[in-house]
């Protein structure tokens, strides 16, 4: 290669290299020699500066993508992210801790349905027991009772039916659960030949309603009901007249019954 051309191809090289976007300047020393000294010098210099420029070249577009424009402020600030965070940390506590306050009351919120649910449930027993009200019972014995000289209280002994147990087969009294219409009836008889027979039903020491019958040849038989509006604890009973008799035997003629009809 000629010495014009050598020189031609580091002017071309030296302009090349200060258009790098780091903006580095590269100089290019010559030293002068003579003749055919500074040719190699020169020969050589110029390959690597060649070498340096295509390796430039392929790595110019990344730096300049790179180096585009500078970054502001981009780091964060580690302390202010903690302080984020521990408020963060705050919040969820507080939360955690309501929600363990809402499950405590939900659950005091479960025992007293539980309380009131048992509550409810034997108000409804109750109820039912003191809206299931009747009975039914005959006199206890074979033969004749009187004739009395009191006014005498039957006790109908054998019991037929007493649903809420509101009868009482000792004294012969029902008692009323409840405030309401009660349906009473009773039944009776007298064997032939024992003269008269009479009673009445009491509420309380009042009579309601009554039977009577006489006969000298003939069995004497007789019955009576009534509707009672009663209050919680009126006492209803029969009681047999002064002077007279009442009879029964197995096949139950005297009875008293009675049953609630409605709830006042």
């Amino acid at each position: 290669m000629g010495f014009p051309s050598v020189m031609l191809l580091m002017c071309l090289v030296v302009g090349l290299t200060t258009c790098r976007a780091e903006g580095k300047d590269n100089q290019i020393q010559v030293t002068e020699t003579t003749g055919g000294e500074q040719e190699n010098h020169l020969t050589e210099t110029a390959a690597e500066d060649t070498e340096t420029l295509d390796q430039d070249l392929q790595t110019e577009p990344v730096e300049a993508s790179n180096t585009g424009s500078p970054e502001k402020g981009c780091d964060p600030n580690i302390y202010m992210v903690l302080k984020e965070l521990g408020a963060l940390q705050e919040r969820q506590e507080a939360t955690v801790r309501a929600l363990e306050e809402t499950n405590r009351k939900l659950e005091a919120s479960e025992k007293k349905v539980d309380v009131l649910n048992s509550t409810l449930t034997e108000m409804r027993r109750t109820y039912q027991e003191q809206h299931q009200v009747a009975f039914s019972a005959a006199l206890p014995k074979d033969g004749t009772i009187g004739p009395v000289n009191v006014l005498y209280p039957l006790v109908y002994k054998h019991i037929l039916s007493n649903i809420g147990g509101h009868y009482s087969p000792v004294t012969g009294y029902f008692t009323a659960p409840l405030r309401g219409l009660y349906y009473f009836s009773f039944s009776s008889l007298c064997w032939a030949g024992d003269g008269t027979s009479g009673g009445s039903l009491y509420r309380n020491e009042n009579k309601v309603v009554s039977w009577y019958g006489y006969s000298k040849t003939d069995p004497i038989s007789g019955s009576n009901s009534a509707i009672l509006l009663l209050q919680a604890g009126d006492m209803v009973n029969i009681r047999l007249w002064d002077g007279r008799k009442i009879s029964d035997n197995g096949n139950r003629y005297s009875t008293f019954s009675g049953f609630l009809l409605s709830p006042m």
